[in-house]
């Protein structure tokens, strides 16, 4: 019969072979943080802050607490940055302006931000041009000076066009895993649906002297006015920017949209002393409509005769 200590022996050993041979519980995407799955599989769909609840619907307009500013947070970015909307009416219909959607374009957020305080200094005067303003638009990528948010995805790839194209991750316009799987793109939307806008303007930068104002759906002659008042020319189209949000609203929803075209490297100041006054046509769109038939307009307190530029209208590659 075997000893006592030989079978001490044959059980550890029994113990030492099933520890080796057994294997823990594999890992689903939820155990993984999100920096680690982005690193091990981009195209993965990764967990995100959710959005804060949306404010109440806008207000009948005769209520008195529809007029003045608003600060609405419409959610976070892959790294928790508010995503925030600036509204100077509560009312629907008016301008939305978009800025910072691409992080290596930010003049574009610095103009936003510089008509966000222009407003504020009017805060009783927009009941009648309801207007809002999301100045930040990629936050992360801002912060890092990419155009593309934490994850990689070009969030002008990202809105679910008619023309959304699937692109493998690294690709320097990748739309996502799917259309509006990002939270910044989701706030954008969030964006649309509480404010109902008449027109949008997205703001962005653009090299090689190819600024613009650039126009989907029914706003020709927005960009034409705008033209007028920043000497860019009108552009048609910019290529076929496959999921952008031009394409989304002005082609498949016939909402008025301008991508407004900065200089890339000008100076935000300059870029937005230029742009003012044409920001503020879109804004009060009678005042852009009297400034094409060459009246005497007023949009920012100063007044002025003009006739605007009836230019041909051009095409540019490679833009938004």
């Amino acid at each position: 019969m075997p000893s006592r200590a030989w079978c001490v022996v044959m059980l550890c050993m029994m113990v030492c072979v099933a520890g080796c041979t057994s294997r823990p519980p594999a890992l689903t995407p939820a155990d993984l943080p999100p920096s680690t799955m982005a690193d091990l599989a981009p195209d993965l769909p990764v967990p995100v802050p959710e959005a804060e609840p949306l404010p109440r619907p806008s207000p009948p307009r005769d209520d008195p607490s529809a007029g003045g500013p608003e600060t609405v947070v419409l959610g976070r970015s892959v790294e928790g940055r508010p995503l925030v909307l600036h509204r100077f009416s509560r009312w629907g219909g008016g301008t939305l302006v978009i800025g910072g959607i691409h992080g290596n374009e930010p003049t574009s957020a610095e103009v936003a931000e510089r008509l966000v305080a222009l407003l504020a200094q009017n805060t009783d005067g927009w009941d009648d041009a309801p207007v809002a303003v999301l100045p930040r638009a990629n936050p992360d990528g801002l912060a890092r000076g990419t155009r593309v948010n934490a994850r990689g995805v070009d969030l002008n790839r990202n809105f679910a066009s008619a023309n959304w194209l699937p692109r493998r991750p690294g690709h320097p316009r990748f739309g996502g895993p799917q259309p509006e799987s990002e939270p910044e793109t989701g706030a954008i939307l969030r964006a649309i649906a509480m404010t109902a806008p008449a027109r949008i303007v997205s703001i962005h930068s653009i090299t090689d002297g190819r600024e613009c104002n650039n126009f989907d759906g029914p706003a020709e002659y927005l960009a034409r006015a705008m033209g007028d008042a920043n000497g860019y020319p009108v552009v048609a189209s910019l290529g076929a920017c496959h999921g952008s949000l031009g394409n989304w609203a002005g082609v498949d929803r016939e909402v008025p949209i301008i991508t407004l075209e900065l200089p890339r490297g000008e100076p935000g100041s300059e870029a937005w002393a230029r742009n003012r006054s044409a920001l503020m046509l879109v804004i009060r769109p009678e005042a852009a409509a009297a400034r094409l038939a060459g009246e005497t307009v007023e949009t920012t307190g100063r007044t002025s005769s003009h006739k605007a530029d009836e230019s041909p209208i051009k095409e540019v590659k490679g833009g938004r």
